[in-house]
């Protein structure tokens, strides 16, 4: 059993999809990025998924590359993510993450 079927299996009983959020850590900013991620789980999200802001984000779309950018210039960098996921568990949330695999 993996970590996340408790989140999919209660979203079947219940006979729905699980709703699942998604922002770029870092947009608009570290601590923002957090407090929505949050909100998303008060607000009744199953999951979030916290995206790492990538400077060639090339299967994304223009608004997200958008953040993804925005983020980068705002000074993101990748132990960001770590205190963005801290803080949607500390909300009893539950966060996948994310990123790009280039070889």
């Amino acid at each position: 059993m993996g970590r996340l079927d408790p989140v999919f299996s209660r979203a079947r009983e219940e006979g729905r999809a699980a709703l699942v959020g998604y922002l770029p850590a870092g947009y608009p900013t570290v601590s923002r990025s957090a407090e929505l991620l949050s909100a998303m789980i008060d607000s009744g999200a199953d999951l979030v998924e916290v995206g790492v802001p990538y400077s060639d984000p090339v299967m994304d779309g223009p608004t997200i590359q958008a953040a993804a950018d925005s983020a980068l210039r705002a000074g993101f960098r990748l132990r960001d993510v770590f205190r963005v996921v801290e803080s949607v568990s500390s909300a009893g949330g539950r966060a996948v993450v994310m990123t790009y695999w280039n070889p």
